[in-house]
């Protein structure tokens, strides 16, 4: 093995230990890219949640007034019916 050989061999060598080098770099630099692209997924996905459509929620609602308001007009309806009839015990009680 001439002096040639040992020089290729550590060509390779400090070659090899270069690029793995680059690729531990590149590593890194990608797990902080992977990390904040998760972060930046996470809030889209809070953001759509929070923009979902809103139609069930409005027709709920809808419902919900539409009841209140039926048994406030029965309520009407009642105490306007005991208003007209005579109430029990007021008929010769004042004298």
């Amino acid at each position: 093995m001439g002096i040639e050989s040992i020089l290729l061999f550590l060509g390779l060598a400090v070659a090899v230990l270069v690029i793995a080098g680059y690729l531990c770099t590149v590593s890194m630099m990608l797990k902080d890219v992977s990390f904040t692209v998760g972060t930046v997924l996470v809030g889209v996905r809070s953001i759509a949640l929070q923009c979902q459509p809103i139609g069930g929620v409005v027709r709920e609602i809808v419902r919900d007034v539409q009841a209140i308001e039926e048994d406030l007009d029965g309520l009407l309806a009642s105490a306007e019916s005991e208003d007209e009839a005579p109430v029990r015990g007021q008929v010769g009680a004042r004298r």
